[in-house]
C-alpha cells in the first residue's frame, strides 16, 4: 500500500475540479447518511473523485495519517470482512439474527471503504491524526452529496474482529476510524439541528 511522505506530490493547480451543480453550502446542509441504498453500482470514476479529495483535507505537520482500503461489492475482500463481522457480532451478542445483520451491513453497500489512521510519536499527534482523517471523511461525504451519493459512517461490531486488520492488509499499529458504506440513497432522511446561535459566544 502506498504509504505517507513520498516523493510524488501533486498542487493544488494541478488537480482537475469537477464541475457539479451542486455548491459547497448545499452539500455542508444537504449531506446525510443513508441507511438503505439503491441496488445500483457506484460509478468508478466518482468514487476515485471523492477519494482525490481526502488528502486535501486539514492536515498539522502533513502527516497524511489516512489509510484507506476500498471494497468491491462482490470482492473476495467483502466476503471476509462480512465473515469476520458475523463471527463477532455472533460471538458478543450469541443472536444469529443480529450477527446476521452486521454481516449484511458489511455484504451490501454498493461501495466499502475501512478507514485507518496511523498513530504520531506522541498522544498528541495521535489525537491530531484521527481528527484529520475526521476532515478526510467528512471532505468525501461532501464529494459524495456533489456526486449523488451518500457516506455512512459505523464504528460498531463490523469494523471490530481483531484479524480484520490483518485480513485488509493493516499495518499492525493502525488505528481503526471507521466503517463507510457508500451508495445511492434509497431513503430521504430528514434531519434537524440546534441553532449554532445556541453553541456561540461572540466575546468583545
Amino acid at each position: 500500500m502506498t504509504t505517507a511522505n513520498e516523493d510524488i506530490k501533486v498542487k493544488f493547480d494541478e488537480i482537475d475540479i469537477p464541475q457539479t451543480d451542486v455548491n459547497i453550502y448545499q452539500a455542508l446542509h444537504g449531506r446525510r447518511m443513508a441507511w438503505k441504498f439503491k441496488d445500483q453500482p457506484v460509478d468508478r470514476a466518482a468514487m476515485e473523485r471523492m477519494l482525490a479529495t481526502a488528502v486535501w483535507a486539514p492536515n498539522h505537520r502533513l502527516t497524511e495519517p489516512w489509510r484507506i482500503f476500498v471494497l468491491d461489492k462482490n470482492s473476495q475482500a467483502r466476503q471476509k470482512a462480512a465473515g469476520l463481522a458475523y463471527e463477532f457480532a455472533l460471538e458478543r451478542s450469541g443472536n444469529e439474527r443480529r450477527a446476521e445483520g452486521t454481516r449484511q451491513a458489511v455484504a451490501d453497500p454498493p461501495m466499502l471503504m475501512y478507514i485507518y489512521y496511523t498513530p504520531g510519536p506522541n498522544e498528541e499527534t495521535t489525537r491530531e491524526n484521527y481528527a484529520a482523517v475526521c476532515c478526510a471523511v467528512q471532505n468525501m461525504a461532501l464529494a459524495g452529496v456533489a456526486e449523488g451519493l451518500a457516506v455512512t459512517w459505523e464504528t460498531g461490531g463490523a469494523t471490530r474482529h481483531p484479524k480484520l486488520g490483518e485480513t485488509l492488509g493493516a499495518e499492525e499499529d493502525w488505528l481503526m476510524a471507521g466503517m463507510f458504506s457508500v451508495g445511492v440513497s434509497d431513503e430521504q432522511p430528514d434531519s434537524r439541528r440546534t441553532p449554532v446561535s445556541n453553541f456561540v459566544n461572540w466575546l468583545p
